[in-house]
């Protein structure tokens, strides 16, 4: 329940910083996904505690992919610096709650150049009230941010103002 949890927590977060500009629906992807995706590196745990051991915190939380990310972001957005900027944040955030509110592997941010890893030894263990604290101002963040972004203006042009003066007529 609690991994489940500190997962919705990171995309949570990620969609926070997406929500800190105007980006499109493309953009904000491209941001949530920078936070979210490098936890794909643990994918080999399907394999052996092993294969787990030698790629998480390594493959997808270090610098070479935050690179990648950013290039992505750079040639694929409709505002890349912007994008490219908050893909970067969203990103780090994600590698800052890893190091304080779960411990496990250290963080190997130079991988593949060094093994040398990140840890912090004051790091909360999951089942924390510390966590469930974070786990709440991300949720209470997450709606805010939508609160917001509802309640900006529309343009009597857009298509989403189309859709919403036809829902309202049904």
């Amino acid at each position: 329940m609690l991994t489940a949890a500190h997962v919705l927590t990171h995309i949570g977060l990620a969609w926070i910083v997406a929500g800190v500009a105007r980006l499109s629906v493309r953009d904000r992807w491209i941001v949530m996904l920078a936070g979210t995706l490098l936890d794909l590196d643990g994918a080999g745990l399907v394999w052996s505690e092993g294969a787990y051991l030698a790629a998480h915190r390594a493959a997808g939380h270090g610098l070479l992919f935050v690179v990648l990310i950013v290039i992505v972001a750079l040639l694929r957005a409709d505002a890349p610096w912007t994008t490219a900027i908050l893909a970067a944040v969203s990103f780090h955030m994600h590698l800052l709650l890893d190091l304080v509110g779960t411990g496990g592997p250290p963080i190997r941010y130079l991988w593949p150049l060094s093994d040398r890893g990140w840890s912090y030894d004051g790091h909360w263990v999951l089942a924390s009230w510390q966590n469930v604290a974070a786990m709440t101002v991300v949720a209470l963040g997450v709606l805010v941010v939508e609160w917001r972004r509802r309640r900006r203006p529309v343009s009597l042009a857009s298509p989403s103002s189309r859709v919403r003066r036809g829902a309202l007529r049904t």
